[in-house]
């Protein structure tokens, strides 16, 4: 659960700071924070039948673990420094002390075969809501106790799975500069680049509108070669919409966001393409000349000529 208050970074928000959330991007972190945007999908059903298990499968951690456990009730979020966290649970080991407690459910082999390579890895944004919960700890900021364990509880269509994890120093000490160095680029810029996820398309379409007779101007640059192919692919891909929408996608985002508000963008090779409004948001127009013209000479060439 997010702060309202929008002064902390959730542990679910965590590791957006290090763009490893698939629903998350740094870029619709900052956006939300700075205008208060609305940038995550809302819950879907899978979701929803989490959350109503979630008492069941904490009553089966306590028998399982053998282990107190205090289920966070009233979604109590507690904070330390520009860190907070809403945790599942907190159980209690007679040796260690508290930890942190999170829940997950998997309700089919294909999502636990692919993102959680069938028990033998956890998902990297698990692993960082997790350490963001042990480091947050008890939420005391003056003398705040940090967790010195923690469990990602997984039901995976009836079955348990335990993943006991220790802090990662270098992990918390990478939350800490990065969460401080979130917040100073809120109060002094500057603002962060889109990441060029397709998750950004909607935030995209929102922020950004063409300018007319705008043109980012990129054809004598060799970096952007790369970016020529894309076009090209994007153009194959968007003629055959229905096979290939997914990876259509991934690339348009890229597209608009290297575009931003530029209407058109020229790039080597005599390749281009133009940002125009639809009824569905921004759509790209690609132009693929019939030859292409030879791409510029590399900046160490020129720099030898002259």
């Amino acid at each position: 659960m997010p702060d309202s208050t929008k002064t902390t970074i959730s542990a679910t928000e965590a590791s957006a700071l290090f763009n490893a959330n698939p629903s998350l991007t740094y870029w619709m972190l900052y956006h939300k924070f700075k205008s208060g945007m609305e940038v995550e999908r809302d819950g879907d059903p899978r979701m929803n039948w989490g959350k109503k298990l979630q008492p069941l499968i904490i009553e089966q951690v306590a028998q399982d673990k053998k282990m107190e456990v205090v289920p966070n009730v009233g979604d109590s979020y507690f904070r330390r420094a520009r860190l907070g966290a809403t945790r599942d649970a907190l159980i209690v080991c007679p040796d260690r002390g508290p930890g942190a407690l999170e829940i997950k459910c998997v309700f089919d082999y294909h999502s636990w075969m692919t993102n959680w390579n069938g028990g033998a890895d956890v998902p990297r944004q698990y692993e960082i809501q997790l350490q963001t919960q042990m480091l947050v700890g008890d939420g005391e900021q003056d003398n705040p106790n940090i967790y010195s364990w923690g469990i990602i509880a997984v039901w995976v269509c009836a079955d348990m799975h335990y993943f006991e994890r220790r802090p990662i120093p270098d992990l918390h000490d990478a939350l800490i500069s990065e969460s401080n160095e979130f917040f100073r680029r809120l109060d002094d810029g500057p603002a962060p680049d889109p990441f060029g996820s397709s998750i950004e398309l909607p935030l995209l379409n929102r922020l950004y509108a063409p300018t007319p007779q705008k043109v980012l101007d990129l054809s004598n640059d060799r970096a952007h070669l790369a970016t020529m192919t894309m076009v090209s692919d994007y153009k194959k891909f968007d003629d055959d919409w229905r096979f290939n929408e997914r990876s259509a996608q991934a690339l348009k985002a890229q597209l608009l966001a290297l575009a931003k508000d530029n209407e058109k963008v020229l790039l080597p090779c005599g390749v281009n393409y133009r940002i125009r409004r639809s009824g569905r948001g921004r759509i790209i127009v690609p132009y693929i000349p019939d030859r292409l013209s030879p791409p510029p000479p590399p900046p160490e060439l020129v720099e030898g000529i002259i």
